[in-house]
């Protein structure tokens, strides 16, 4: 059974009168569709995509060609980049009816994946950028920050939870920002590998104890501010889980070292480290 909005291509088919073959075939050859894929595979697809594809079918009968049909429909789209500066804009005005249309446009041109790159991580670091620098207020930034963080989520129900022994995402104790762990987890999953984020600021004996009880096969600690982790003693991570792995822009390598962690200075090297370290 699949989750509310969201379809599979079998459903598809019976929505749109578009056969799975013709589907698949678009995919290949256009770029669109863009279906989500489960860890086995299999292609879900979202409540947005379904109406562009009833509109394309339209197009279709009045006598367009598939590329042709295609296209126009992707050219109503958006630029990422525009679309992000459309969503911050939004977002700075408090406007979340219109953040809330304009992310899932995003989601529908993008995909999760590029929404959560493209649009997500992006506004982000311009709010963040922008509160360093006195042209937004602590308020835009905390309002902007708390919808990404409610889309971040939903990015990660939407990916659905991998099989198998899990990897445990947090942040230090006394970490509170927690989108770097979110996305780390939301990473991994993307990739396969069952990423079940805990939320910030897990004490270490509980994020222990969790690690024994579910036969974890490792932790990803995420750490923004870098005194968190210079408040922790030599050695504070080691014992975790089977393998420890720490990142963010207030880790680095000789305080991994320290604390008894493996230092992953990119989000895109997780799952190669976590697959090196079976």
């Amino acid at each position: 059974m699949t989750r509310p909005g969201v379809y599979t291509i079998a459903e598809v088919e019976a929505m749109t009168g578009l056969s799975a073959e013709v589907l698949r075939q678009w995919e290949r050859r256009y770029g669109f569709p863009r279906p989500e894929r489960t860890p086995g595979g299999h292609r879900l697809y979202r409540e947005e995509e379904v109406e562009a594809l009833r509109q394309i079918r339209r197009w279709l009968e009045e006598g367009a060609t598939p590329q042709a049909a295609i296209r126009r429909y992707l050219a109503q789209e958006t630029h990422p980049q525009d679309l992000s500066q459309e969503l911050k804009a939004a977002l700075l005005e408090a406007d979340l009816p219109r953040a809330e249309a304009l992310f899932r446009r995003g989601l529908r041109l993008l995909g999760p994946e590029g929404a959560a790159q493209g649009l997500v991580v992006r506004v982000l670091r311009e709010v963040g950028e922008g509160w360093h620098q006195g042209e937004v207020s602590v308020a835009q930034e905390h309002l902007a920050t708390q919808f990404l963080r409610a889309r971040l989520h939903e990015l990660l129900d939407l990916v659905g939870y991998p099989r198998g022994a899990p990897i445990l995402v947090t942040t230090p104790p006394g970490e509170r920002h927690e989108l770097g762990a979110m996305l780390a987890a939301y990473h991994l999953r993307r990739r396969g590998f069952p990423a079940l984020y805990l939320g910030p600021d897990t004490p270490l004996p509980d994020l222990r104890a969790l690690a024994a009880k579910l036969e974890a096969r490792g932790a990803v600690l995420s750490a923004l501010l870098r005194e968190n982790l210079q408040a922790l003693p030599a050695g504070a991570l080691q014992d975790l889980a089977p393998r420890v792995f720490l990142g963010g822009p207030g880790a680095s390598l000789e305080e991994a070292r320290r604390l008894g962690a493996v230092y992953v200075e990119r989000l895109e090297d997780l799952p190669k480290a976590l697959e090196e370290a079976a």
